[in-house]
């Protein structure tokens, strides 16, 4: 495990909610993740309900993070827009969710951040990321990342040598 939560006694003590408020890591490979959101590869929502999409976006959150070769683990801070946003409504459904997926002892860092809209009306959660991976599991830039290859030729086709 590579997160470590730190409760300062100063603080309330959030991991009861599904969050640390401080969230460390040792060096590693630092991992974005962007929003992720209830739909599959076919852009089809697959969650009704703000808990259900949290869950599926909080589930596609950590398949891309295998794909970097991490795991939930490493995830040290959520970034969680939620459009609408009523906290006495919302709030208890948020942090049932993200104590049931994370658990209350070692939680990652999280921000819930209400919004006006996402990019679809039907999405009613978006969850973003920061992860570190350390050790061997770090992603090495080699393999068949499209959107590398794709990076690499738009450098080359911008500053030719």
């Amino acid at each position: 495990m590579t997160r470590h939560s730190i409760q300062p006694p100063e603080l309330f003590d959030s991991r009861q909610w599904g969050f640390s408020q401080v969230a460390v890591s040792p060096p590693g490979t630092i991992v974005n993740i962007s929003g992720q959101v209830a739909a599959g590869a076919d852009e089809v929502v697959t969650a009704i309900g703000r808990g259900p999409q949290l869950l599926a976006s909080l589930q596609n959150l950590v398949i891309a993070l295998e794909a970097a070769g991490g795991r939930a683990d490493d995830l040290q801070i959520l970034r969680i827009y939620l459009p609408a946003y009523k906290p006495a409504d919302d709030g208890p459904e948020v942090a049932r969710v993200l104590a049931d997926f994370f658990g209350t002892t070692n939680p990652p860092a999280a921000s819930w951040i209400g919004v006006q809209s996402l990019a679809r009306p039907e999405f009613l959660v978006e969850v973003e990321a920061m992860a570190v991976i350390t050790g061997s599991a770090a992603y090495n830039g080699k393999g068949t990342n499209t959107i590398s290859q794709a990076a690499a030729g738009a450098k080359a086709t911008m500053h030719p040598e």
